[in-house]
This record gives structure tokens, sequence and C-alpha cells, in this order.
């Protein structure tokens, strides 16, 4: 896949304008650029600014949110994403089984049209369908997660109903002789998914016919790399169907939930609200996936491309973030020097006195006070001009996972 880059006099005033203390940030702006910069720095990116908004505008109604072409949402995706980095996990599905805990939260506190952000695979499906943003923006490190929500767009795209969802993701033949249960619930949708066995030859099938539309309908040039990231991805989903697992690449005897257990997962009321748990939630993701309104970027939360590039563009386009996935990737960026960083790009994003973070909390020995019994992670809500208050650095992950926690019920 072709690499892209952008850079914006809205890029340079986000790093000058943030009050980071260290002596990186201070530098005067033609010393921090590289030639390659600064050549990126004096190229206008008229494919972006076409969509521009010329006069200040609310939150967008999800409902009637502009769709983007297919050749915008290819060009955000090239454009905004940076050089990738390496990871000790796969990836394909999430490890977190409190992210339902939040549910209540979300509601009473997000404002629903502004922008989503995320980490990760397919958790943000459910924030997304539980936020009901206007756009919504993944950015990993791992160029394999760009790929993978490829995939999950062409799945999307492609199929009829939930079950179908999960045959294209799986690699199964679809049963379209058996009424499918329009309403039915999470059970039924899974047992309808199940209904014919998986085969190589189902898998070659749908693969070629989702990677058609990657390639054919997206118009994405997929390398040699990208095309094994791709295969690899659905080969996963194929071989373990639904009773998939996160893995780290290492052995470990911790054994972590399946993608069937985290779609029939309940929130603390004993509702399933995951984004396949209703045909409103799964058709709303839909929707947004085929108005090109999810875009999937490779970017570091520390980095000085991927994210600075986002939050000019979300400036320029008058977007405001409603709310920002971000797992537990801050427990990373603690330990690697690159903290003020990540504090750079955030306090760039254009936010409101609403706008939150949605933080996972990971039990490595200290449980969070809010920690659900059989659970190892607990999932919060900040908000984000909270931390961007906030003076002193915090001394633990679970020191920033309490700090002005909003109420979870």
């Amino acid at each position: 896949m072709k690499a892209h880059t952008f850079l914006s006099t809205a890029w340079l005033a986000a790093v000058l304008g943030t009050g980071c203390a260290s002596p990186e940030a201070i530098r005067p702006v033609e010393q921090r650029l590289t030639p390659a910069t600064h050549q990126l720095a004096g190229e206008v990116t008229a494919s972006l600014s076409v969509h521009v908004r010329t006069k200040g505008a609310p939150a967008d109604d999800p409902r009637t949110a502009r769709p983007l072409s297919t050749h915008h949402f290819r060009q955000l995706v090239e454009t905004l994403s940076e050089p990738d980095a390496d990871f000790f996990s796969d990836n394909f599905i999430s490890n977190e089984t409190s992210y339902l805990q939040i549910t209540d939260a979300l509601g009473e506190h997000v404002s629903q049209g502004g922008v989503y952000l995320g980490v990760g695979p397919e958790q943000n499906f459910t924030y997304i369908a539980l936020t009901k943003p206007s756009r919504a923006y993944i950015v990993d490190v791992r160029r394999d997660n760009m790929v993978h929500h490829l995939l999950f767009k062409a799945a999307f795209d492609t199929a009829r109903s939930r079950s179908e969802f999960l045959t294209l993701l799986t690699g199964r033949p679809y049963d379209d002789q058996t009424p499918r249960p329009a309403d039915g619930s999470i059970d039924q949708v899974l047992a309808h998914a199940e209904r014919l066995p998986a085969t190589q030859e189902s898998y070659e099938q749908v693969h070629r016919k989702l990677l058609s539309r990657i390639e054919g309908v997206y118009g994405f040039e997929l390398d040699a790399t990208d095309s094994r990231s791709l295969q690899r991805s659905h080969r996963a989903f194929f071989s373990d169907g639904l009773d998939i697992r996160f893995k780290l690449r290492d052995q470990a005897i911790r054994k972590y939930p399946s993608l069937r257990e985290l779609l029939t997962a309940s929130d603390p009321r004993g509702r399933q609200q995951g984004f396949l748990a209703t045909e409103d939630a799964f058709r709303f993701v839909q929707r947004m996936q085929r108005e090109n309104r999810i875009i999937p970027l490779v970017g570091d939360f520390a980095g000085d491309r991927a994210m600075p590039g986002l939050a000019a563009h979300l400036a320029e386009e008058r977007l405001t973030v409603s709310s920002f996935y971000v797992s537990n990737v801050e427990q990373y960026l603690m330990g690697d020097g690159v903290w003020w960083k990540w504090r750079r790009n955030i306090a760039a994003l254009p936010t409101d006195d609403r706008s939150v973070f949605i933080r996972a909390y990971l039990d490595q020995g200290n449980p969070h006070p809010e920690q659900m019994s059989g659970h190892r992670t607990t999932t919060t809500l900040q908000r984000i001009a909270d931390f961007n208050q906030r003076k002193r650095p915090y001394a633990s992950m679970l020191a920033l996972a309490t700090d002005h926690m909003l109420a979870l019920r």
C-alpha cells in the first residue's frame, strides 16, 4: 500500500501551543523538522482541504452526517497514517471483559454526533454504536490493525445481516435458506452464523470476495506485506471461528475471552449491548462503514506525525472529539519516556468540556476500586479537560485510571 504523509500549519500550531515542558518541544520548530518534514510542511493537501467547513458548526447529527467518498476515505487512511511499529501480541480481538461496564455512563456523559477516536479491533464498534458519532478514527501503532479494519469494513459493507457478517469474518458459507433472526438475540445470531461448517473452499471464496472489495471498490493497492497481513488475520478467524481469542506471541498461561464470550457479554445491569447484540446497533455501525465514516489509521499515540496530523485535520474540518477510547495504551507510554508527547498530542485535539477518555485498567496486582467480580480489567471514563489541566505526572497507571473518574452508575 502506498504511504503518504500530511502536515499543515495547524500541526505546527498544535505542537507549539501545548506548553509541554520537554526541551525538544521548546526548540525552534525549524530545528525540529527534518529536511523531509520541511518539504512536507510546504505541501498543501488539497484533497483534504476541499472538505473543510467554511463556518463553525455544532456536532453533526449522526443520522444525517455526510458520507465520505471511497476516494476521500482512502486518502485519509493513506495520508494521515505513519510507519508502523511491532507489538508483542496479535490483537485480532479484544481481551477486555469489562468493556460494557460504562454503558450507562456513556449515555450520560458523551454527546452524540462528535468524533470518536479509538484503538484496537472490534470493541470500537460497540463504543461507536453506544456513542453514535458522526465520524470515527481508529489509531493504532500496528499497521496490521489498519489492514484488519479493512477486513472488518469489507465484511460490514457486504453483509445482509448480523449473522452473514460473522460468516464473512470467519470464512463460512452463509445459510440464506433458513430464515435469519432479523430482530433475534445475539445467541440466535451466533447459532445462525454457525449453521453451515467452514471449509477451505468457503474460506477462499469469501476471502477473494472481501479482497476484491478492498482493492477494487476502495482502491487500496495492497503490497505483499499487507496482503499477507490480511490473509493471516482472516485465516485466524477461519481457523478458530467464534472461539478466536487474543493471543500473546509468546506462550502465556492466562486464557483470554473468546469472541463468542465478548459478543454475548452483558453490562452491569444484565443487558447485552455489544455491536451485534441488536439489529439497531449493527445497522448503525454498518451505515457508518458503508458511508466510509470509520477510518483506520496507523499511528503512535505519542508520535510526531499521525496524531498531530489528525488533530490538524479535525480542526480544519471543525470537528470535535467526543470520546477517545485509549484502552491501556498509556501504561506503555508511561514507561517509554514519551509521556510529554502524548500530552502534547491530546492538547492539540479539538475537544470540549464533555469530551471523555474511555480507559481500560489492567489489574496486575493492584486492583481498581471499580473492578467488577470476575474481571481482570476495569473500564472507566475521565474528562479530557481534567487530563489536560493536570500539571503533575501520574505516579502509576492506577493513579491515572482513578483520577477525576466519572461515576459509572
